[in-house]
């Protein structure tokens, strides 16, 4: 009874949750005023000093001369993209806190689709069945002797 409901009610899940995601993704945006896009590329980047911190989140001097070049080159009618292709030719890739390759993001999704589908392939066949362990044979001789053997110790 109930899997004749699954199938189609883990579909229509699916399809609720696609349908989610494509109007979260192309759902314009509020335009951003300059202050937040600076807080929006100063957020992707590195501090060079602090461990684990963005420039927007840090407080030392070259997160502080970081902003303040953002700024200077937004107001100077720069794009978002060039100020935060500037930033990364002055320090190198490493600035930025998302990668950028490809398989840096894919990967992960990978591994999550090939683990699912081997648990759905381990549900689909169930459990292996238990293999019996064939030990040596054990004859009524070899029992004879290991009596006559604990007797003997015990004696």
């Amino acid at each position: 009874m109930i899997r004749t409901y699954a199938y189609p009610i883990a579909l229509a899940a699916l399809l609720a949750l696609g349908g989610l995601v494509a109007v979260t993704v192309l759902r314009p945006g509020i335009p951003a005023g300059r202050a937040e896009l600076a807080h929006r590329i100063a957020a992707d980047l590195r501090c060079p000093d602090c461990q684990g911190l963005s420039v927007a989140d840090s407080t030392s001097p070259s997160a502080l001369e970081i902003r303040r070049q953002i700024d200077a080159q937004l107001s100077a009618g720069r794009s978002p993209d060039e100020v935060r292709q500037s930033v990364v030719d002055r320090y190198g890739e490493w600035i930025l806190l998302s990668p950028t390759a490809l398989i840096a993001w894919l990967l992960p999704a990978a591994v999550l689709l090939a683990a699912v589908g081997v648990l759905a392939l381990w549900i689909w066949r169930g459990p292996a069945p238990a293999v019996p362990v064939a030990g040596p044979a054990v004859t009524e001789r070899d029992r004879a002797r290991a009596r006559e053997e604990a007797e003997a110790l015990d004696g």
